[in-house]
């Protein structure tokens, strides 16, 4: 079994997360390519897929989005998975408690992962926490996240991680995967 982690990375950190989901999910015994979604031309040779990507403004990087919508026809065709990198993850957040309470309330799926669950059917979604540093930032936004209790820094939760790629190597070792 061969399986496609692909990512789109602004600074590296989505990147860097891919390259340890691939990790995990070869410890389960299938083949892993680490790519970015920019050098992805086919999805022919693979059994499965996983794609994340970073959020900025609410939204995956216009590379991701563009290739999930390029290659939809195939990612329908084995089992998928997405994630998506931002502030806040399911088990981390760059926000104190009070700011994470209100970041999850508040979060959207980005419009990616929406297109490619009506696209796809049924897609797994994990949300990380990662790297966050004020470049980029607008004033006012650096000023809410403090009110909220934010940081900058690296907030990955590598546990997480690696019990979702672990999880996925799972279920494509049993076959899981193909059932869904």
């Amino acid at each position: 079994m061969r399986v496609l982690v692909a990512h789109a990375s602004a600074h590296g950190s989505t990147a860097e997360i891919a390259t340890r989901l691939a990790q995990a999910i070869a410890a389960a015994g299938p083949d892993v390519d680490v790519r970015a979604v920019a050098d992805v031309a086919s999805l022919s040779g693979y059994d499965a897929a996983v794609i994340g990507s970073a959020i900025h403004d609410g939204a995956w990087l216009p590379d991701a989005h563009e290739f999930l919508r390029t290659h939809k026809a195939a990612l329908a065709k084995r089992p998928t998975w997405l994630f998506s990198v931002s502030s806040v993850g399911a088990t981390s957040s760059a926000y104190g408690g009070f700011g994470t309470a209100v970041q999850r309330r508040l979060r959207r799926d980005p419009r990616a992962v929406y297109e490619a669950r009506r696209a796809l059917g049924h897609v797994d979604h994990h949300d990380f926490a990662g790297v966050l540093t004020p470049e980029g930032w607008k004033k006012s936004s650096i000023r809410m996240m403090k009110v909220l209790g934010g940081n900058f820094g690296d907030h990955r939760d590598w546990d997480d991680v690696e019990a979702w790629g672990t999880t996925i190597g799972g279920m494509l070792a049993t076959g899981e995967a193909n059932a869904r």
